[in-house]
């Protein structure tokens, strides 16, 4: 198994993260105006929180040949 490092994960996807989750706040509260920074930093420290530092995924899911 593969080993991933969530951090550098978040970091190096952040503005789509930031994006993609603004848009899903969206859909369910559709009323509620949201701040896209803010639900990154929220959605961050929910990570650091449940996940460990590395994290293992099957192979299959990373591509070393890039």
């Amino acid at each position: 198994m593969a080993r991933i490092n969530m951090a550098d994960i978040v970091e190096a996807l952040d503005s789509n993260f930031e994006k993609v989750l603004t848009s899903v706040v969206n859909d369910f509260a559709p009323d509620v105006t949201v701040e896209p920074r803010a639900v990154m930093r929220s959605f961050r420290l929910r990570l650091e929180r449940g996940f460990a530092n590395w994290e293992h995924v099957p192979d299959r899911s990373v591509d070393t040949g890039y």
